[in-house]
């Protein structure tokens, strides 16, 4: 008799010990993806882009999630829409481009056409008793905030958005990412789990052997204590760098800047977190000399010598120096396959940004983490691999892992 998902889940959870890495099925077995998308995934608000990625009426570009497919469109000025890439007559893909604009959707493979609403418009040949109202594109949860587009893919109702985002908006608004512009794009498909790619974030442990330019630029104290969120490092370390940290939040507070962490336990939805710290001393931004690429963004009026870790959930983060910003999306496709997609953001004001000097910090350690992140999915795989003992400083992964198995009302043993 197979073994039922629940069964599956019940057991590896059991074979987990609290403050060590999950077993080889977490990262490697088709059947663990398939529930992480159904359980966890599809029921998430999952930051799919930015605003300034369809400008204009019919901009359109489509984002790719586990075997999914859905149609990020601007139907006008007011009003994003977002619809599952399945035409309705026998499943084509409406949209085979991966960005554009178009007046109307046309699937190329009959041509049924529809409107920016999703509505369908013409279907040739078809019966007298068809009806062309009940065969819309099937609607995908949608919603805009301060210029981040969000979807949700659940098939019910879905968390309550503002309950969960709304305590982050002054942060967003102060930050000015509602009006940004997204001035580079890059990706960086890692051959990895999901889970492994979004532990490699939540800890900075690796960061010293792995990334020497990330930390040229920060703290040595500090990316000890906090350098991946507020419950990443010792506790020790953490306290050691809070006079610090406090003597800044007061100079920044002063300037008009919001202050103050989000660190949400493992009972939360979406498991977010607010991380605001010092960069390093002297230092206007995360390049390689320090100085700016670009203008100042959103509400600030002088450089405060700080950055922002902001994440909506463990696959969507955003990470905001002074002059700009970089999305960062964790995109689960297969089990063993992420999409790894960064954005770059400027303020709307800015002219001519230096973006080879803004894109080098993250480009070459998002290079780094895929080849260290891929090299754990290998070993992994071994049959000799084992569960390891995390560091004081991967606390911030020992809070996603039960955060994880609690999605599917699961405790690990202790």
């Amino acid at each position: 008799m197979a073994e039922s998902r629940s069964d599956m889940m019940q057991r590896l959870a059991a074979n987990t010990r609290v403050g060590y890495s999950f077993d080889r099925e977490f990262y490697c077995d088709d059947a663990v993806f398939e529930a992480d998308m159904d359980q966890v995934i599809s029921r998430k608000w999952t930051m799919a882009g930015h605003v300034g990625q369809v400008p204009n009426k019919g901009d359109f570009f489509v984002f790719k999630i586990g075997d999914e497919q859905i149609i990020i469109i601007r139907e006008n000025a007011t009003s994003i829409r977002a619809f599952y890439n399945v035409c309705r007559h026998r499943g084509s893909l409406v949209c085979s481009a991966t960005s554009g604009n178009a007046p109307k959707l046309v699937c190329p493979y009959h041509a049924w056409t529809y409107g920016l609403d999703g509505a369908l418009l013409s279907a040739r040949l078809m019966p007298d008793d068809f009806d062309k109202t009940a065969n819309g594109l099937i609607p995908c949860h949608v919603r805009e905030y301060f210029g981040f587009i969000f979807i949700n893919m659940t098939d019910g109702t879905p968390d309550d958005f503002d309950a969960t985002f709304g305590d982050m908006a002054a942060i967003l608004d102060y930050h000015g990412f509602a009006d940004a512009k997204v001035a580079h794009k890059a990706s960086y498909p890692t051959a990895a789990n999901w889970k492994l790619v979004v532990e490699n974030f939540l800890e900075c442990y690796h960061c010293q052997p792995a990334h020497p330019e990330f930390c040229s630029m920060h703290p040595p104290e500090a990316l000890v204590a906090v350098g991946a969120g507020p419950s990443s490092g010792p506790t020790d370390a953490v306290e050691a760098y809070m006079p610090v940290l406090e003597a800044w939040e007061r100079r920044v507070a002063a300037m008009g800047r919001p202050v103050g962490n989000i660190d949400d336990t493992p009972d939360s939805t979406h498991l977010r977190l607010v991380m605001q710290r010092t960069i390093r001393d002297g230092y206007q931004s995360e390049t390689a000399d320090g100085t700016a690429a670009s203008s100042l963004m959103g509400k600030r009026t002088e450089f405060d010598g700080g950055r922002m870790h902001l994440a909506f959930s463990p696959i969507s983060h955003v990470v905001a120096c002074n002059d700009f910003a970089i999305l960062f999306q964790f995109t689960p496709r297969t089990a063993t396959l992420t999409d790894v997609d960064i954005s770059w953001i400027v303020g709307a004001k800015a002219e001519n940004p230096d973006v080879a000097k803004m894109v080098w910090a993250w480009d070459v350690t998002t290079v780094q983490d895929r080849q260290i992140t891929e090299d754990n999915q290998a070993g992994i795989q071994s049959k000799h691999y084992i569960p390891g003992r995390y560091s004081d400083q991967e606390r911030g992964v020992v809070n996603f892992q039960s955060w994880y198995l609690n999605q599917f009302g699961l405790q690990r043993a202790d």
